[in-house]
């Protein structure tokens, strides 16, 4: 049983297949990738250098329709993919998981003079969110005979896969505008890799005696297809200049210090797009009417064949895909994320805060929110503690340690720390790893003074 889970929760998270993004991570300024979660709160360190591919890894899963332990059940010493408590709790819904991964290819920052601070790098990303009727669950695993298409036909009206690798360039700055307010903002230049997006869906799956007669109506538009569909071989440097898949994109961001202690900011991220027209097909099922008379499925952990082989050929001819190329060009959008943050530092380097977050996949979105403490001890070690609350997913416990020894900062955030030891109920989970360069962490002050011990008298009072 616990090598399926394992086998799972690793396709989960390193497989090319998202989540609420690093929540940890935001205004744990030690650490300058902090940066990212709104560029107008400046890094402690007046110099940052984050080394080629090693200076920052990140990985985001986040399912709020099923966890592992929902599909699958131990029979005897073997255990099987059983989706029946999945498609009987959300008959007639659908379902979705996101993972996203991300990983820094270089980031350098300074700070210039005491109000302004630059910064530049690159990095990699490939995300996936996919939405599919719960109801299609149940045509695999029972076949096109179970009583409950008589009286329940399925809608494809929901199909939604979205699918898209691309490299990022950016350009950041900040300035202090007064003692009080910061502002920021992030440019990126957006080269696309490889992409696929799901541009109308519609039709059902409808029962007829004794089969079922499927009519759709599909368009389903990708750049490089081929590579997307390469066995989850993406090699997304050779990729990074496809002529033609070019984007841009913004974060904004503003702190403003109400009181010495207690800060509010905001921020916008990964508001943007990129227009693919390179290499281009596109998947197409015009309407039509087709029979499905599929069996069942069965599937064991000894299992030595393809037991899905049988479903998807005659799903595949059911479904009467087919491939057009020169396909048609599209837009993606980037999964936009909002958040409103408030702070207070109840004494010397120790903060509380909370956050509210939300992010945008196509027409959905998820909010979240957080709770936190984190600690700075000489401006060598940092930590920090958050529990955050979820669609579906309420024992999040996440933490950050970030330590830095002469030059050398090492650092780990992570917002889920019970998935480590509980890969069967993990609904989301994500986690940065990283090493920096870091110079002037101990000469940086802050020299806003104490509004909050200045007293205000009348001049009648006199």
């Amino acid at each position: 049983m616990k090598r399926i889970y394992t086998l799972f929760f690793a396709l989960f998270v390193a497989g090319p297949a998202l989540a609420q993004f690093n929540l940890g991570l935001h205004q744990f300024t030690g650490v300058p990738q902090s940066t990212f979660t709104n560029p107008a709160i400046m890094p402690q360190a007046k110099f940052f250098l984050g080394l080629p591919v090693v200076n920052s890894f990140y990985v985001n899963y986040y399912n709020p329709s099923f966890v592992l332990d929902d599909i699958i059940r131990e029979v005897g010493d073997s255990s099987m993919l059983d989706f029946s408590k999945l498609y009987e709790e959300r008959a007639g819904k659908t379902f979705s998981f996101n993972i996203e991964q991300q990983a820094d290819l270089f980031h350098l920052g300074f700070r210039m003079g005491r109000k302004n601070f630059l910064s530049f790098g690159a990095y990699q990303v490939l995300q996936t969110r996919y939405s599919l009727p719960v109801d299609l669950l149940r045509l695999v695993q029972n076949g096109s005979l179970d009583p409950y298409f008589r009286d329940n036909p399925v809608s494809l009206n929901d199909i939604d896969i979205n699918v898209k690798a691309y490299l990022a360039y950016h350009v950041g700055y900040s300035r202090e505008i007064t003692k009080r307010l910061n502002v920021g903002v992030r440019f990126k230049y957006l080269s696309g890799a490889a992409g696929g997006q799901t541009e109308y869906a519609q039709g059902g799956i409808n029962w007829q005696t004794d089969s079922l007669v499927v009519t759709n109506n599909f368009r389903y538009n990708a750049s490089n297809l081929n590579t997307l569909g390469g066995g989850g071989n993406l090699d997304v440097m050779n990729l990074a200049f496809s002529p033609g898949n070019n984007g841009t994109a913004f974060d904004f961001g503003l702190a403003y210090k109400i009181t010495k202690r207690l800060m509010i900011s905001a921020s916008v991220t990964d508001l943007g797009s990129i227009r693919w027209a390179n290499d281009l097909t596109s998947l197409v099922s015009d309407s039509g009417s087709f029979t499905y008379r599929g069996g069942s499925v069965n599937v064991g952990e000894n299992d030595n064949g393809d037991p899905f082989s049988g479903v998807a050929d005659s799903l595949s001819t059911a479904f009467k895909i087919n491939r057009v190329e020169p396909g048609k060009e599209f837009t993606t959008q980037l999964n936009t994320r909002y958040l409103v943050s408030a702070s207070y530092e109840f004494l010397k380097g120790n903060q509380l805060g909370v956050i509210f977050s939300g992010n945008r996949y196509s027409d959905a979105f998820y909010p979240a929110f957080t709770a936190f403490y984190q600690s700075n001890i000489w401006n060598l070690l940092y930590l920090r503690a958050n529990y955050t609350v979820s669609p579906g997913s309420f024992d999040n416990l996440g933490g950050a340690l970030a330590v830095k020894l002469g030059p050398v900062q090492v650092y780990t955030v992570a917002d889920n720390l019970l998935a480590l030891g509980n890969q069967g109920n993990v609904s989301t989970f994500n986690i940065r790893l990283g090493l920096n360069i870091l110079f002037g962490m101990r000469g940086y002050k802050d020299k806003t003074p104490v509004i909050e011990d200045v007293e205000v008298f009348d001049a009648g009072d006199l």
